[in-house]
């Protein structure tokens, strides 16, 4: 690998024999070197490959103002995700997770707390990745010994949830959890009954919707074959959750102005007479 350029004694610009540029994180690894040099394997502790969209100026901004600690331990926390969420996580969540607990760290210090304003919503919503959360907070309590509040266990799963969609911003992710918040609700008004939260249906679900969301606001269009013979054997058979399908799909297309066609309905009639026919009544 060749050193292109230092960004502080420990982080540095260099290039991989592709002609990739990226991030290479060692101890002393920017310190006293010239353009084109070698860089020994020994020397680089981590790389972070800088994506065609980043801003190579806010990288270099980012990696001067965040401690190597911070980054650190947010490169831990992305693996104990791979562990625990066993879903595809976007490692470049590194630069805004590091951010977060940067000043994470720094609102604690000055005796000001953020509540999460979803935090019973991420904690249902997503269970895996929730619980990922709390994980992290207590590895970032023992490495700094602090006591983080447990806020931050929302707001970490939420990184997580935006990693695992692609060219995915926060703002998105707060709004589909806020959407998908929403169609639960109008499904357990319509069926008059408390969904299993722990169902492996519940979670299939979530998932469902969640890049149903995705989809709708990237206008991407769902199609297969049949689609009107299925739509109208699943209307006929499963007329309660046909109707609640119905329901939702006038409530998004009111409220968000998305456009639901017979495919994305037939999918969703599955899930919802799935999560109905297994859940118990109140």
């Amino acid at each position: 690998m060749i050193f292109k350029k230092s960004l502080n004694n420990n982080i540095a610009l260099a290039e991989d024999p592709e002609g990739n540029e990226l991030i290479v994180i060692g101890t002393g690894i920017g310190f006293k070197k010239v353009k084109g040099q070698t860089l020994r394997r020994e020397e680089i502790q981590k790389t972070f490959r800088i994506g065609a969209d980043e801003r190579y100026q806010r990288i270099e901004q980012f990696f001067n103002e965040i401690p190597l600690p911070v980054i650190d331990i947010a490169d831990q926390i992305i693996q104990l995700g791979h562990q625990y969420i066993g879903a595809r996580i976007n490692d470049s969540i590194l630069l805004p997770l590091s951010d977060h607990i940067h000043y994470a760290l720094e609102r604690l210090e000055k005796k000001l707390e953020i509540q999460s304003p979803l935090q019973w919503e991420v904690r249902h919503l997503y269970p895996k990745e929730f619980m990922a959360g709390q994980k992290a907070v207590a590895l970032i309590n023992e490495a700094f010994q602090v006591i983080l509040p447990e806020s931050e266990a929302s707001f970490i799963a939420l990184h997580f949830v935006n990693a695992q969609i692609e060219h995915g911003t926060m703002n998105q992710t707060l709004k589909i959890t806020t959407m998908i918040n929403q169609i639960l609700h109008l499904m357990t008004e319509h069926f008059n009954m408390k969904l299993e939260q722990d169902s492996m249906n519940y979670s299939r679900f979530i998932t469902h919707l969640r890049y149903f969301i995705v989809r709708q606001m990237n206008k991407v269009t769902l199609s297969f074959k049949d689609e009107h013979f299925l739509y109208d054997v699943l209307s006929e058979r499963y007329p309660d959750s046909y109707e609640c399908v119905r329901k939702i799909k006038q409530f998004v297309e009111q409220e968000y102005g998305f456009h639901i066609n017979k495919d994305e309905m037939v999918y969703l009639i599955i899930h919802v007479e799935r999560m109905t026919s297994r859940s118990g009544a109140e």
